[in-house]
C-alpha cells in the first residue's frame, strides 16, 4: 500500500490487535462467528532517516496465523503464507498455536527498502481458517544489533555443548573446561568452631581491590536455621589452583538479628558487599523490636564477615526498608542507585528499589512491576507497563510488603527466582521458575517497555561434539548470571538440572543456546559468579546424592559430589596447569623437551635423568579439548623419549595440546602440525 492511499477513515488503536486473546485493541471478525473474515489489514506510517539505519533492518512479527509485510507498497517478506498472489480470501498455510502465537518471528530486510521521510508499513494478517477462535497481531521494527560472540579468541563461554543427558554420578562439563572443588559440606571452619552446614546456595566471588586472583567467596546455606560462610581464597599462579586461606560462619544469630532462615540466592553490590536473601516468612518477633525476625535481605561486609551497621549504633540491621517477603535474590545497578529483586512465593512479583542515597540500601522507595495486559500462555500480551509505588514507611507496611504490593496491582509471575542486568544492552532480565521463562524489559523510570519472553517454554537445538541435538528447556530456570560478552548463564532447579548458556543474539524465533553442565545425581546448580577478568566462574552443587562416584578435578586428585560443595571452573589452560605456549626444544622446560615443533608426523617428548622413577602420562587433545590419544610410561633412567605418530590422529595445520603429567606435576604444551 503506497503512502498516497488514504487511511484516515480507518479505525485506530494500540497493539496488540486481535480477538479471542488478551489484546489492547479488539478487531471485528465480521457478522458470522462461523465464517470469520480471513484477512485483516494494518497500516502505520513512520519517519525514517536512512543514514541512521543499519544495512539490514529487523522486523519482529507476532502473527496468528500468517502475514504479508509491505514497505512503501512493495512486499518485503511473508510468513506462514503460500507462494504466489494472495488476496483477502487467501488462508495461511498452518494454524499457529501454543508458544508460536506469542513469539516475535524475526525477518531482516535491506535498508534500501526505506526512503528519507515518511514510510508506510502495511501488514495483511491471514487466518488459517474461518472458524478460528482467536487472532493476534503485533510488530516492531529496529536496527539490527551485532550481538554475536566471537570465539576465535579464548573465552570462558566458548565451548562445545555437552550431550543432553539425565543426571549421572559425576559432574559433566565441556571438554574445554576443568573444575576444582573448593569448599564442601562437613569441612571444618578454619576460624571458629563447627563445620560447613551444607545446602550451599548462592556463591559469590567478591574481588579484593578488583583482583581476579584474590577475593572472598560468599556461600549461602539454605537451611533452617540458615547461614552464610565467607571463604578467603587466592589463586596460586605457580600451579593455577585456588587455595583457601580462611573460612568462617557469619554471625547472624544474636539478640539484634535473632536468626536467619533458608538463605537462598543473593547478590553482590558495586561497592563490594554481599546481600543474602531469606526465602521464608516464618512469623515471630523474639526481640520485640517491631520487625518480624525473618523474610528479609541482609547485607554483609565480606572483609569482616559481619552484617552491615547502617546507623552507627554498633548494631547490625536487616534491610527493613526493602520489605519482608519470600526473597530470592537482589541485583544492584552499576551506578549504585537502584536494586531489583523478586519473590518466590507470596506475590510472585518483580520489584524495584530506588535508594535515597546511592550505595546505601537501608533507605529507599519500593515499586512493583505491573504489565499493561495480563500474561497469555505464560507470555506477555503487551510489551509495556508501569512501576507502582508500594508504601514502605511503617513497620507494618514493611512487615507485610508483599501483601501491600499485591493489593496495589503488581503482576504475579509464579516464582521470580533471579534478576540480572545485561552488560550489553542494560535490559533487566528475570527468571520465573513456575512459568518456565526468562523475561526481559527496558526500565524507563516510572514505566517500562520492550517486555518479552527472552528464553524458555520450548525445546532448543544445541551443538554437541556429535552434531545437533534437541533438548527441552525443562522447568526450574533459577539462577541467572551474565558474563562480560553478554552470555546469560541459566542454572536449572528442576528438569535435568542443567546449566544453560544463552547467547546474546538469541531470540525465540532464531534460538542460540548451548548446554554447559549437568549436575550429579540428586543435585542442582546454585549461584554462579565470575572473577572480574571472567577467566574463573564459581558455583555450588547443592544436595547431591551420597552415592555419587569419584572423579578427578583440576588438582589431579579424585573428588566426589556426595555432599553440597562449592567449585571453581575455567578453561583447561587456566586451571591446574602451567599456562600453555608454543614450545621449541631450546625454550622448553629444563626437564622436558618436545620436538620437532611444528611436526609433520612424529613427535618426541624427551625426559632427562632428573625425572627417573616418575610415572608419566601424556594426553593429547585437539584445540576444542577432545582427547585424541594418551600414553603412560615410567621413567627408568637417563634420557628417555616417548614417540607419538601424530599423523595417525591429527590433520595438517592443526593445533594439538599436550598434557604431560609427571608424578603430580602437570605441564602443557602446544604443538603445530604441518
Amino acid at each position: 500500500m503506497a503512502t498516497e492511499y488514504n487511511v484516515i477513515p480507518w479505525n485506530r488503536g494500540n497493539a496488540p490487535f486481535g480477538y479471542g486473546d488478551v489484546v489492547n485493541t479488539e478487531i471485528s471478525y465480521g457478522p458470522d462467528s462461523n465464517n470469520k473474515y480471513i484477512t485483516s489489514y494494518f497500516v502505520k506510517d513512520i519517519n525514517v532517516t536512512v543514514s541512521e539505519l543499519t544495512s539490514n533492518v529487523e522486523f519482529g512479527l507476532r502473527r496468528d496465523d500468517g502475514a504479508v509485510v509491505y514497505v512503501n507498497g512493495t512486499e518485503v517478506f511473508r510468513q506462514n503464507m503460500p507462494e504466489g498472489d494472495v488476496n483477502y480470501n487467501t488462508s495461511a498455510v498452518n494454524t499457529v498455536g501454543g508458544i508460536d502465537e506469542n513469539i516475535y518471528h524475526i525477518a531482516q530486510i535491506s535498508s534500501t527498502a526505506f526512503v528519507d521521510g515518511v514510510n508506510r508499513i502495511a501488514v495483511e494478517l491471514h487466518q488459517a481458517g474461518a472458524t478460528s477462535s482467536d487472532t493476534r497481531f503485533d510488530m516492531y521494527v529496529k536496527n539490527v544489533d551485532d550481538l554475536g560472540i566471537d570465539c576465535t579468541e579464548e573465552h570462558v563461554a566458548c565451548f562445545t555443548s555437552i550431550a543432553p543427558t539425565g543426571q549421572t554420578t559425576n559432574l559433566l562439563i565441556p571438554e574445554e573446561h576443568d573444575f576444582q572443588m573448593l569448599f564442601k559440606e562437613g569441612d571444618a571452619y578454619i576460624t571458629g568452631d563447627g563445620t560447613v552446614p551444607g545446602n550451599n546456595d548462592f556463591t559469590g566471588y567478591i574481588a579484593i581491590d578488583g583482583s581476579s586472583e584474590e577475593g572472598y567467596l560468599s556461600v549461602n546455606h539454605e537451611n533452617t536455621p540458615g547461614g552464610v560462610s565467607i571463604v578467603d581464597i587466592h589463586l596460586n599462579t605457580e600451579n593455577q589452583l585456588w587455595e583457601v586461606d580462611d573460612s568462617k560462619l557469619v554471625d547472624l544469630y544474636n539478640e539484634v538479628l535473632v536468626t536467619t532462615t533458608r538463605n537462598c540466592s543473593g547478590g553482590i553490590t558495586p561497592w563490594g558487599t554481599v546481600v543474602t536473601a531469606e526465602e521464608t516468612m516464618n512469623t515471630g518477633d523474639v526481640n520485640s523490636d517491631g520487625y518480624q525476625d525473618v523474610g528479609w535481605l541482609v547485607e554483609i561486609d565480606p572483609e569482616t564477615a559481619e552484617v552491615v551497621d547502617y546507623d552507627g549504633d554498633s548494631q547490625p540491621d536487616k534491610l527493613w526498608a526493602m520489605g519482608r517477603m519470600n526473597h530470592e535474590n537482589v541485583v544492584v545497578s552499576p551506578d549504585g542507585t537502584t536494586a531489583y529483586y523478586g519473590e518466590d512465593g507470596g506475590t510472585h512479583c518483580m520489584y524495584k528499589y530506588v535508594m535515597d542515597t546511592p550505595g546505601n540500601l537501608s533507605a529507599g522507595t519500593v515499586y512493583v512491576l505491573k504489565l499493561e495486559l495480563s500474561l497469555s500462555g505464560n507470555d506477555p500480551s503487551s510489551s509495556t507497563g508501569e512501576w507502582i509505588e508500594v508504601p514502605n514507611d511503617t513497620q507494618e507496611e514493611r512487615n507485610n510488603l508483599g501483601t501491600v504490593a499485591s493489593n496495589v496491582g503488581g503482576t504475579s509471575f509464579n516464582g521470580v527466582e533471579d534478576v540480572e542486568i545485561s552488560p550489553i544492552d542494560g535490559k533487566i532480565y528475570f527468571a520465573a521458575k513456575g512459568l518456565d521463562r526468562v523475561y526481559r524489559f527496558v526500565d524507563e523510570g516510572n514505566t517500562f517497555s520492550e517486555f518479552e519472553t527472552f528464553v524458555g517454554g520450548m525445546s532448543y537445538s544445541v551443538t554437541t561434539a556429535t552434531g545437533e541435538q534437541v533438548e527441552p528447556w525443562g522447568n526450574g530456570n533459577d539462577n541467572l548470571t551474565f558474563d562480560d560478552k553478554g552470555n546469560l548463564w541459566v542454572l536449572e532447579d528442576g528438569g535435568n538440572n542443567y546449566i544453560w548458556v544463552v547467547r546474546p543474539d538469541h531470540t525465540q524465533s532464531t534460538p542460540n543456546v548451548e548446554l554447559f553442565a549437568s549436575m550429579p545425581i540428586g543435585s542442582e546448580p546454585t549461584g554462579l559468579t565470575f572473577t572480574p577478568d571472567f577467566k574463573y566462574g564459581f558455583f555450588s552443587v547443592q544436595h547431591p546424592s551420597s552415592s555419587n562416584t569419584p572423579q578427578e578435578d583440576a588438582t589431579g586428585e579424585e573428588v566426589v559430589f556426595d555432599a553440597s560443595a562449592s567449585i571453581v571452573f575455567a578453561l583447561k589452560d587456566n586451571i591446574g596447569a602451567v599456562p600453555a605456549g608454543i614450545f621449541n626444544p631450546d625454550t622448553a622446560q629444563a626437564d622436558i623437551t618436545v620436538y620437532p615443533n611444528p611436526t609433520t608426523d612424529e613427535l618426541n617428548i624427551q625426559f632427562n635423568s632428573s625425572l627417573m622413577g616418575e610415572n608419566v602420562t601424556v594426553t593429547v587433545y585437539d584445540i576444542l579439548g577432545h582427547e585424541l590419544t594418551n600414553v603412560t610410561n615410567a621413567i627408568e633412567g637417563g634420557l628417555q623419549t616417548i614417540k607419538l605418530n601424530v599423523s595417525a590422529f591429527a590433520s595438517q595445520n592443526q593445533v594439538l595440546v599436550l598434557n604431560v603429567k609427571v608424578g603430580q606435576t602437570v605441564h602443557h604444551f602446544k604443538v603445530l602440525t604441518k
